[in-house]
């Protein structure tokens, strides 16, 4: 039982290390450029290196995932995990749904902060994620990566 909790602490204090660093990426972002969309950053990591960095730049722009992929340049190795402040879009708007580019990608493993706050979004991220076989680990830091976008209570859809 000792074991098993060491583990699981090890793996809870790799989980947040990386998601401050996705954290760190979105408030590279600027809430007047975003707005009406949260600001919001990712990084990819392969064998605990981070190997690609983005954050949301711009309204109609690449997402912070679409960024995060465009910077590591090539395919993801097996294994990789993909760290966002908040739940990858599952529609398809101006950019495409990123729960679908991260699943075509070959990303093995998505590690979310906070849930859409979309009602008619919140979840459905995570669901077309695990449905394209990625392993999802949700809730993580929450608080902090809500407080990137203070007030931001969903978009109308």
């Amino acid at each position: 039982m000792a074991t098993f909790r060491l583990i699981e602490m090890s793996e809870q204090g790799k989980h947040e290390r990386f998601m401050r660093e996705a954290i760190l990426e979105a408030s590279k972002g600027d809430a007047s450029k975003t707005s009406p969309n949260p600001r919001v950053g990712s990084v990819i990591v392969e064998s605990g290196v981070i190997v690609g960095r983005g954050f949301f730049e711009s309204d109609g722009g690449p997402h912070a995932e679409r960024e995060a992929l465009a910077d590591l340049g090539r395919t993801p190795l097996p294994g990789a995990t993909l760290y966002v402040t908040l739940e990858p879009c599952s529609t398809h708007g101006r950019t495409g749904a990123c729960s679908e580019a991260i699943v075509q990608a070959g990303i093995s493993e998505v590690v979310v902060g906070a849930l859409d706050p979309t009602p008619a979004h919140r979840g459905a991220g995570l669901l077309a994620l695990r449905e394209g076989g990625v392993s999802v680990v949700a809730d993580l830091l929450v608080s902090e990566c809500e407080a990137i976008n203070p007030g931001f209570a969903g978009r109308e859809t």
